[in-house]
């Protein structure tokens, strides 16, 4: 889609995409200076056709979008917020304004979800909510033991070798999410130091 003209104004439209899942949140229209909002804040700014109006996500709900990138297509002509929402983007209260879930999901921010989802709504049987505020050396026993299972899997039969591998290896970054989770560790945090010793455009890679 490319930018629309109205009322003399130029408007460009807006696809906002998590940077942790990759889940398309919700599409809207920014003018320039919603746009440079966006960029000097990095909250997201929109602009209203229907009212005419700048407007800034989470002023009436309180759910805003946090924004950490603004890419723009090959013409310049429309743009993508990749962002973290802090609560519901729909109006509905759901997470995404479109329905379907995506395939396409990013396998460890699901699992960092799915433990975040264990403190936020916390039950007394949750076995990631012990882990996190139980004994620290219960849950590096625990890596201990599923990095010991990784390894044993690699070694397994050729016809056992693949499924062993990727069982093993889920419920070993299933214990790392929860550990990164009890110190506070983002994937944020993981792709800095991953673009840290692996900087885009460099002809040779430095070793991990």
């Amino acid at each position: 889609m490319a930018r629309v003209i109205e009322n003399g104004k130029v408007l460009y439209p807006v696809t906002v995409q998590d940077a942790a899942t990759l889940q398309i949140l919700m599409s809207a229209f920014a003018d320039d200076q919603a746009l440079e909002l966006t960029r000097t804040t990095g909250l997201a700014h929109f602009y209203s056709r229907s009212r005419n109006a700048l407007w800034r996500k989470g002023d009436t709900s309180g759910n805003r979008i946090s924004v950490s990138q603004v890419v723009s297509d090959c013409d310049q002509d429309s743009f993508l917020y990749l962002a973290r929402p802090e609560g519901p983007v729909c109006h509905l209260g759901t997470t995404s304004c479109f329905r379907q879930t995506p395939t396409a999901v990013n396998p460890l921010a699901k699992l960092q979800f799915y433990v975040e989802q264990a403190i936020t709504h916390p039950r007394p049987d949750s076995y990631t909510l012990s882990l996190i505020q139980g004994d620290l050396e219960r849950l590096v026993k625990k890596i201990g033991e599923e990095a010991i299972e990784v390894i044993t899997a690699a070694y397994a039969s050729e016809e056992q070798r693949e499924s062993a591998l990727v069982w093993e290896s889920v419920d070993l970054l299933y214990h790392l999410t929860v550990v990164w989770a009890r110190f506070g560790i983002t994937l944020d945090d993981l792709k800095t130091e991953i673009l840290r010793r692996h900087p885009p455009n460099l002809s040779s890679e430095s070793e991990p």
